[in-house]
C-alpha cells in the first residue's frame, strides 16, 4: 500500500514520519502476509477442500493461502466490494461482487451463487471460510418473502434510534438466512474453520461480518429491542411477522474453528512500535462520537504534557461515529482531526493523524487526514456544520490518499504533542 499523494501532504518532518509508517505499518500487516503465517493445516486427511469468503480483506486473504491450498481445492470464491480493482490473475477463484454499506440484490446474487457451489458437503470435507470488514452486506441470503431494501431500511431505522451493534445484529439476524450462526447450517456436516480479520471493538466473532458462524451469546428479548429502536410501525409488523424463535442446534456448531489473525490492537502496537520511548498507547477500544472523542483526547494530550512536561507521540484506535446533519463530503477520520485542529490553541504544536484502515472515509475518496499546528482554515464552523471535512482538508494539505487497501481493522488515530510554545 501506498500514500497516493504522499508529495502533497509530507510538508514537514513529523508529517513525513506518520505517512512513512502508515505506508510501512500496512505492508507488515498486509492480511496476505498475516494468513500465509498462520495457516498451518494439514489438509492430507480431507476428501475436498472448499474455500469461501467475503469482506474488504478476502482476496488478498486468498492470495495468502493459496500456495498452501491449491493442490486440494474443489471450489474456491469469494465475494468483494463491486468497485475494488483485485486483478484476479487466479483462474481457479471465482470474484463475486457485492455492496457496501448496504446491502443490494447484488449482493445477494452472489451469496446465493457463493453457497450453490457447497452442496452436498460430507463429513470428510473441509471449508474454508474468510470472513472481513464489509461481510455484513457484502455476504447475505434474506428469509423467505424478505427483500434487501426491507433489511436496508431496519437497518437505518436501529442505527437512527441509538441501536448498538448486537442490537443492530440480533434485529438484523432476525430476517437473515445467514446471519447469527445462520450460515453453519449451510456448511454442515462438514469441517469448518474460519480466518477472520476484526474490525470491531473487543474482536467479538459475534459481531463481526454479523457472526455468520458464531451465534451471540447475549440473551437477548425482541420486544424489548423493538420498543427502544424501531419505531416505525410497518418495519415492527416485518419483523415480528418473521421472528421465530432461534433454534440452531449444537451439532452444527461443533466441527466449527473460528480464529482471530488481524485486529486494530496489532495496528495500533505496530505503530507504538516505531514510535520512541516518549510515546502512549491509547488501546483499541477509542469509540463514540468524533466531538465527545476529540473533547477526551484534548484533555488527555493536555494533562499527560502536563505530568511529563515534554512532548510525546501517541496512538490509539478504534471507531468513531459521526452525527450526519449536512450534505457534505466526509467521514468520521477527516472530521475527528478538523475538530481536534479546531481545538488546539494558537501557540501549541501538534500534529493529528487519523485514518480508516480500509482505505475508504466514508462518503469521500480519502483514507483519513492530516493536520498539524501550520494547517490554515478559514471557515471551519461551516465545514463541520455541513460536514464536509474532506473539502476543507483537501486545500489544506490535509487529505490522505490510499485507494482501497484490501485490508480492515477500523481506525487508527495518533499523533504528536509538544504543548504551547514548545515546538
Amino acid at each position: 500500500m501506498q500514500v497516493k499523494n504522499k508529495k502533497d501532504i509530507s510538508t514537514n518532518d513529523k508529517r513525513i514520519f506518520f505517512i512513512n509508517a502508515i505506508e510501512k505499518v500496512f505492508n507488515e500487516l498486509s492480511p496476505e502476509k498475516i494468513i500465509g503465517k498462520k495457516f498451518d493445516l494439514d489438509l492430507t486427511g480431507y476428501n475436498n477442500v472448499y474455500v469461501i469468503g467475503f469482506g474488504k480483506a478476502s482476496f488478498k486473504m486468498y492470495s495468502g493461502i493459496r500456495d498452501k491450498i491449491i493442490n486440494k481445492i474443489k471450489y474456491a470464491g469469494i465475494i468483494v466490494p463491486e468497485d475494488e480493482n483485485d486483478n484476479n490473475i487466479y483462474n481457479e477463484l471465482n470474484i463475486l461482487r457485492g455492496t457496501h454499506p448496504y446491502v443490494s440484490e447484488l449482493s445477494v446474487k452472489s451469496s446465493e451463487e457463493l453457497l450453490s457451489n457447497l452442496r452436498d458437503l460430507s463429513e470428510n470435507d473441509l471449508v474454508i471460510v474468510l470472513i472481513s470488514g464489509g461481510g455484513s452486506s457484502l455476504f447475505e441470503i434474506p428469509v423467505d418473502n424478505i427483500g434487501v431494501n426491507d433489511i436496508m431500511n431496519v437497518s437505518r431505522e436501529v442505527m437512527k434510534n441509538g441501536g448498538d451493534i448486537y442490537s443492530l445484529n440480533y434485529i438484523r439476524s432476525v430476517l437473515s438466512n445467514v446471519k447469527n450462526g445462520k450460515l453453519s447450517k449451510y456448511l454442515y456436516p462438514a469441517n469448518v474453520i474460519s480466518y477472520i480479520i476484526s474490525d470491531v471493538i473487543h474482536d467479538d466473532v459475534s459481531i463481526i461480518a454479523s457472526g455468520p458462524l458464531k451465534k451471540t451469546d447475549m440473551n437477548l428479548n425482541i420486544n424489548e429491542l423493538l420498543e427502544k429502536y424501531v419505531r416505525d410501525d410497518k418495519l415492527k409488523n416485518l419483523i415480528i411477522n418473521n421472528y421465530k424463535p432461534y433454534k440452531i442446534v449444537n451439532k452444527y456448531f461443533k466441527k466449527i474453528r473460528n480464529n482471530i489473525i488481524l485486529k486494530n490492537n496489532d495496528f495500533v502496537d505496530k505503530f507504538y512500535g516505531y514510535m520512541n520511548t516518549d510515546s502512549i498507547n491509547l488501546g483499541s477500544n477509542i469509540n463514540g462520537d468524533v466531538s465527545d472523542i476529540s473533547d477526551g483526547l484534548v484533555k488527555i494530550l493536555r494533562s499527560v504534557y502536563y505530568i511529563k512536561g515534554s512532548c510525546f507521540y501517541f496512538v490509539g484506535g478504534g471507531e468513531t461515529t459521526v452525527n450526519v446533519r449536512g450534505n457534505g463530503k466526509g467521514g468520521r477520520n477527516q472530521e475527528l482531526v478538523l475538530r481536534l485542529f479546531q481545538k488546539m490553541k494558537s501557540n501549541e504544536h501538534f500534529v493529528f493523524v487519523s485514518i480508516g484502515t480500509d482505505g475508504i472515509d466514508g462518503m469521500s475518496p480519502a483514507a483519513g487526514g492530516i493536520v498539524d499546528n501550520t494547517t490554515k482554515i478559514s471557515g471551519i464552523e461551516y465545514y463541520l456544520d455541513n460536514n464536509d471535512s474532506y473539502d476543507a482538508l483537501l486545500n489544506n494539505h490535509g487529505v490522505i490518499l490510499t485507494g482501497r487497501t484490501g485490508n480492515n481493522v477500523s481506525d487508527i488515530i495518533m499523533g504528536f504533542y509538544s504543548g504551547e510554545n514548545n515546538p
